[in-house]
């Protein structure tokens, strides 16, 4: 199965590269900024990003309606969150840090 993966430039993590899973076996780093395609065997079940010790929920394959996947830090997209919670979510937060968006 041939899957897209995009990860947008965000500030955070910037310099980090996210892994990409399929069904708990590492498949590819995701770079800030980068787009490209993949293939990952028919079978696969579940997609998940990894960051350290955090991690995004489990997408299931079945779900993907047009073989594109999103990679990106889930809070990024506010200011307030991003200087004031970060430590939450990399804490508590740790299994919502990223975001696989279909």
């Amino acid at each position: 199965m041939k899957l897209w993966i995009y990860r947008p430039t965000q500030l955070l993590d910037a310099v980090r590269d996210y892994k990409l899973y399929a069904d708990g076996k590492f498949v590819t780093y995701v770079k800030r900024g980068q787009r490209f395609a993949i293939e990952v065997p028919d079978n696969t079940q579940v997609l998940q990003a990894k960051l350290s010790w955090c991690s995004s929920q489990p997408i299931y394959t079945k779900d993907l309606s047009h073989g594109a996947v999103t990679v990106k830090n889930a809070f990024s997209h506010n200011l307030l969150l991003v200087l004031f919670c970060s430590t939450l979510y990399a804490t508590f937060g740790r299994k919502h840090y990223l975001k696989l968006v279909i």
